[in-house]
């Protein structure tokens, strides 16, 4: 399954690609773009840099640029950066059912990276609208309904109003 981190390294990346070749894209953009604060997304795009996926210019109208050819870019280049590698000791646990979970989770994570490198980043690109609001999905495992506004009470301000309040209420 995919982290969150790099969910949002994808999503970085598609509006990255999404400007004009000419332009640079300021790490304010993305994380205003991405409803993030401005010190998480550099920690994003600079794994993203480290990796040679963006390229980064300095001075005024400076910012980040994709470092290769979007046509040749897949979501598992990106993906990949993000991934922490956890290889799994089957002499540690040696139970046949722990060895068979972590070949059917090694299976899993086969058919995922399949997938992944199929998957052409142009094409999310072409799916997402340009200088859109990724909308946020609710996390929460409970279905919460929205709390109601709430009312101000009819009070005075201090008890130096107490005496002028009861009077209009009594009014």
């Amino acid at each position: 399954m995919l982290s969150q981190r790099a969910h949002q390294g994808i999503l970085a990346m598609a509006h990255v690609a999404q400007t004009p070749a000419h332009r640079s894209v300021t790490v304010a953009s993305i994380a205003q773009f991405l409803e993030l604060s401005v010190s998480y997304t550099e920690s994003l795009v600079k794994v993203l840099k480290q990796n040679d996926l963006l390229q980064a210019s300095r001075g005024p109208g400076g910012g980040y640029q994709l470092k290769r050819d979007l046509q040749t870019l897949t979501a598992w280049d990106v993906v990949k950066c993000f991934e922490i590698n956890d290889p799994s000791d089957h002499e540690k646990r040696p139970s046949t059912e722990t060895v068979a979970v972590d070949l059917l989770y090694e299976e899993y994570l086969r058919i995922e990276q399949d997938f992944l490198k199929n998957f052409s980043l142009s094409a999310l690109v072409s799916s997402v609208p340009a200088n859109s609001q990724v909308q946020k999905v609710n996390n929460l495992p409970f279905n919460f309904k929205p709390l109601p506004k709430g009312l101000m009470p009819v009070a005075p301000n201090s008890v130096f109003d107490l005496s002028k309040f009861m009077q209009l209420t009594h009014a």
